[in-house]
């Protein structure tokens, strides 16, 4: 078929694939530069991202050691040494646990409510118990003022510890 053709229509098939090749060597350079930069770019942040792992890491191990956990009758015992400190009776007192998804985690949770509080001592309460004591929470709090014109409150409240079995 080559002999066939005449000399003018080779050297225009000889162009044409010159042209062609010439095409796809400049589509393989420019996939392989889009290629190196989206890499290049990965690879920034992929180092960003370990940085900030690392800078977590270091701020993760200088937070001090937990204290343990108290358990059931030792949150009981510490919630009523903090009320009695305060001067604060609360109406209801009620404890119960529940398990946290398939693990050995148990929430352990007391439910407190009180009639005619002052706000500050609650709050005082509060504070001694999610800043002083480790991994106690506040689940809920719920506060009414159920007179006006007067500085007490009614307060019904949770407080929860997780702990591992």
């Amino acid at each position: 078929m080559w002999s066939k053709l005449n000399q003018r229509e080779r050297f225009l098939l000889i162009l044409a694939a010159a042209f062609v090749l010439i095409l796809t060597i400049i589509l393989l350079f420019q996939i392989i530069a889009k290629k190196r930069k989206e890499l290049r770019l990965s690879i920034e942040r992929s180092r960003s991202e370990l940085q900030t792992l690392i800078r977590l890491k270091e701020d993760i191990s200088s937070i001090p050691s937990v204290r343990t956990l108290p358990n059931r009758n030792q949150l009981l015992t510490l919630v009523t040494q903090k009320l009695q400190e305060l001067q604060v009776t609360p109406n209801n007192i009620r404890d119960r646990e529940e398990r946290i998804g398939k693990g050995n985690s148990k929430m352990i949770i007391i439910d407190l409510s009180f009639n005619g509080v002052n706000l500050q001592k609650l709050f005082q309460f509060i504070y001694e118990l999610e800043y002083n004591q480790s991994g106690v929470k506040i689940k809920e709090l719920l506060i009414r003022k159920p007179l006006p014109g007067r500085d007490i409150f009614d307060v019904r409240m949770s407080i929860y510890v997780i702990s591992k079995e």
